[in-house]
């Protein structure tokens, strides 16, 4: 399910008071939920003054009219008749959420709609090129290339005052070298992760995408960004600032240091949120790797990772991530399945501090005896876990091994409504919170993640599942993985939340 659907999930919220929420109707094509209202896509990224937008609804009935607050950017309407919305915007809406509202008799429908209306670069070929002048008007033109490159939009951007968009239309952008580091605040965009590719013209060349070691905010949304290698952060090395992700695809990336997607580090921030992350690997340094896809470092760092998947991914020290003394990670309603470690766990941390909230890590392996789920190594390293599901990890005798502190002096606090599928090992004595089990099957249905809905891959619960209604409600975020509705009182342990 997309965003444009989550808006059908609202409103089925809204109209259950009380119970578990039935999804079904939310699929019924004949419109027996009630009024509905989609649009083709609820994120849309516009060039001010260049890129058109046309946006029809579907609506399962004929409504009497619409109506959307707030207004719309000069340049762009709706037709409150027909609730077509359309134009090319000659005004800022920098991430402006917009709700649209369907009126069919008594009945209303509402279907929200991001905006993101920048000055910039579209980017209209895929070659590989710089810029005619560096950058230094605000044309973006490489003359080889006979339009706007990638290239040459990033060195656009940098040399603007104001925040900048690089839309990039359908297509496989190949880097044969580093982008230029980022030195303005940039939006990224693609059109969709299915159509919108960039990634090294080889597997693993040696080099990065890009680097941000500014005060600035780099933010990459809606494509594929694959085959990047470098010493640190293959895709995105970030040392000062912040990153934002979100709906991207990361896919065969490859550290020979740390961070097969990306290094944060120097009290920078990044916001990860429903992206997807596939057979990247960190194998590299003094210790054969640190973190699959993250690697944390230093004091003030401070990373989120909310409804994403990851899965296939590698490193000997965090199959998914590794946080140093002084980093903090916090992993909301996101799946972490089938990822490799050789010596430490999917999550490992030296010294860092993970907040693991409604997450499913499960069917992650170790290729010695030790946990294929949660590692603490050392003093100050922490976890604090609520209504999450670790379970299935196993190490290299095959045996379920879901938790270890490497010493006394690490510990895990649990604020509730977890599920642990083995008895905990050594970090059994902080796993009793309330609600806590060990030793359950939480009732994973068999198989990978797979497309349940929502913008990433996700494991579903079984009907007779030990995690539904165990999450604690005070945990509870207010949506699934998928982006699906969760009730009021106790909701199902792990990332998803089901009819």
């Amino acid at each position: 399910m997309t965003r444009a659907s989550l808006a059908l999930a609202v409103i089925g919220a809204a109209a259950s008071a009380c119970g578990r929420i039935g999804y079904q109707a939310l699929d019924d094509a004949d419109g027996g939920a009630g009024l509905s209202l989609t649009y083709p896509t609820s994120d849309v990224a516009a060039v001010v003054g260049v890129t058109a937008i046309d946006l029809a609804p579907l609506v399962n009935r004929t409504a009497d009219g619409f109506t959307i607050a707030p207004a719309l950017p000069a340049g762009v309407a709706l037709d409150f008749t027909s609730g077509v919305i359309a134009g090319v915007p000659t005004a800022v809406a920098d991430d402006v959420d917009y709700t649209i509202t369907a009126t069919a008799g008594a009945e209303t429908a509402t279907f929200q709609l991001r905006l993101t209306a920048l000055p910039g670069s579209a980017v209209d070929v895929t070659a590989d090129h710089p810029d005619d002048n560096g950058g230094a008007d605000a044309i973006c033109f490489a003359t080889p290339a006979g339009g706007c490159t990638l290239r040459a939009a990033v060195q656009t951007a940098n040399r603007r005052t104001t925040r900048q968009l690089v839309l990039l239309a359908e297509g496989d952008y190949a880097l044969g070298s580093a982008l230029e580091p980022i030195a303005n605040d940039v939006v990224i965009a693609g059109q969709t992760p299915q159509t919108t590719q960039v990634r090294a013209s080889s597997p693993q060349p040696g080099y990065g995408m890009l680097r941000l070691a500014t005060q600035h905010r780099l933010t990459l949304r809606r494509a594929t960004f694959r085959d990047f290698g470098m010493t640190d952060g293959a895709v995105v090395y970030v040392t000062a600032g912040h990153l934002e992700v979100d709906q991207g695809h990361f896919d065969g990336n490859a550290s020979a240091g740390s961070g097969g997607v990306f290094f944060v580090a120097g009290g920078a921030r990044a916001t990860i949120r429903a992206s997807l992350f596939t057979d990247n690997e960190s194998f590299g340094g003094c210790c054969s790797g640190w973190g699959g896809v993250i690697d944390g470092e230093e004091s003030g760092t401070t990373i989120t990772v909310e409804r994403s998947t990851a899965s296939g991914n590698r490193s000997a020290w965090g199959g998914f991530a590794h946080i140093t003394t002084g980093t903090t990670l916090r992993l909301v309603n996101s799946t972490l399945y089938g990822n490799h470690s050789t010596i430490a766990g999917v999550l490992a941390t030296p010294g860092g501090q993970y907040d693991v909230v409604n997450s499913t890590i499960a069917g992650n392996t170790n290729a010695a005896q030790n946990s294929a789920g949660l590692y603490l190594h050392s003093d100050p390293g922490h976890y604090q876990l609520a209504n999450t599901l670790v379970a299935f990890n196993t190490d290299s005798s095959g045996a379920q091994h879901n938790c270890r502190r490497n010493d006394t002096a690490p510990t895990l606090t649990s604020r509730g409504g977890n599920l642990i599928g083995d008895g905990g090992g050594n970090c059994s004595q902080f796993l009793i919170g309330p609600g806590d089990r060990r030793s359950i099957d939480p009732g994973l249905a068999p198989g990978a993640p797979a497309d349940h809905g929502g913008p990433t891959p996700t494991l579903l619960l079984t009907d007779d599942a030990a995690a539904l209604g165990a999450g604690l409600p005070g945990e509870c975020p207010s949506v699934d993985q998928r982006g699906y509705p969760r009730p009021d009182g106790p909701c199902d342990s792990g990332a998803i939340e089901m009819p």
